[in-house]
């Protein structure tokens, strides 16, 4: 059975015969950047937009990776045309690109490390909240600061969004948590910027406070092709509280509708109006329904059900 190939350090080689060194600073110090995109019907998204948030990271961090853009992007066509073949037609790939300050030890070494490699998106684990909802929760632990670390910047160090993915399994396990910045507001959760509709309006978190998503960008010109007013501030609980619909936007599951923040549901329909409308109009833009490719991956009952459910959201 042939292997999945990866990209790394200037060769193509088998998934499970690449290595990197226990001296890697990534390793060891969390000195590096990353990057995530995804396929959509086995075509990239926005692959040069991804790519100039790698180059923007790599400058802020001041590392080198010894690539140029357009190299950087040849490569990743080619990782996952290589891996493309050993895919279903039903399934798409996460495109990932990790690169650190290289070895520790030895001196001598002074190289980057870069890693570029795909892999199956796990659908299951998302797909009911295209129908259910995600559940949030704001935990303890806060956002970085941007006087600390900038938020713009793709950082392999995830320590403080993992604490905070702890603590709010803690309190549902189906719980994903929602960060606040030190003063209280709204930021992130630990993989997706956060949006909520109030007033007729679309309602995001500060960019000063969150990474710039890809996605997030995507929505803001969908937004604005739908006549919808988008508003970034500083928010707090309070306003989801008293909001009407809320979603998450992400890499890998796109839209996905939210039901409840600590515990206190938004109440109506999920998806909401304006979310589900968001929903079409990014379904039409990749070329396939998302929704309904993620829950064609759970169980046959279970799935027929769900979609059921969601075919039916899309007549009303």
């Amino acid at each position: 059975m042939a292997a999945w190939q990866v990209y790394l350090n200037g060769a193509f080689v088998d998934q499970d015969k690449a290595r990197v060194s226990i001296f890697d600073r990534g390793f060891n110090g969390g000195d590096g950047i990353y990057e995530a995109t995804r396929t959509f019907g086995h075509k990239l998204f926005k692959l040069p937009e991804h790519l100039d948030r790698l180059y923007r990271s790599l400058s802020y961090v001041r590392i080198d990776c010894g690539l140029s853009p357009d190299q950087m992007e040849t490569i990743s066509r080619q990782v996952v045309e290589r891996n493309l073949p050993l895919l279903p037609e039903d399934e798409d790939v996460a495109l990932w690109h990790v690169i650190t300050r290289g070895e520790r030890y030895p001196s001598a070494n002074r190289a980057p490390t870069v890693a570029i490699y795909c892999f199956p998106i796990e659908f299951a684990r998302f797909a009911r909240s295209y129908v259910e909802g995600i559940i949030l929760v704001t935990p303890a632990t806060r956002r970085i600061p941007p006087q600390c670390l900038e938020a713009k910047a793709k950082i392999t160090n995830k320590m403080n969004h993992a604490m905070a993915v702890f603590e709010a399994k803690q309190a549902d396990p189906r719980a994903i948590p929602l960060m606040l910045d030190l003063d209280g507001n709204l930021t992130e959760t630990d993989t997706t910027n956060f949006f909520f509709v109030s007033g007729g309006k679309l309602c995001t978190p500060m960019a000063r406070n969150v990474l710039g998503g890809i996605t997030r960008q995507a929505l803001f010109e969908l937004a604005s092709d739908m006549g919808l007013e988008v508003v970034e501030g500083n928010f707090t609980p309070y306003d989801v509280y008293t909001a009407d619909e809320a979603f998450l936007s992400g890499t890998s599951g796109s839209i996905q509708p939210v039901c409840s923040l600590n515990g206190a549901d938004l109440g109506g329909a999920v998806p909401g109006p304006v979310t589900l409308r968001l929903m079409r109009a990014w379904n039409d833009m990749v070329g396939i329904d998302c929704v309904a490719q993620a829950l064609g991956h759970l169980g046959d009952n279970e799935s027929k059900d769900l979609l059921a459910r969601w075919e039916n959201s899309l007549a009303a």
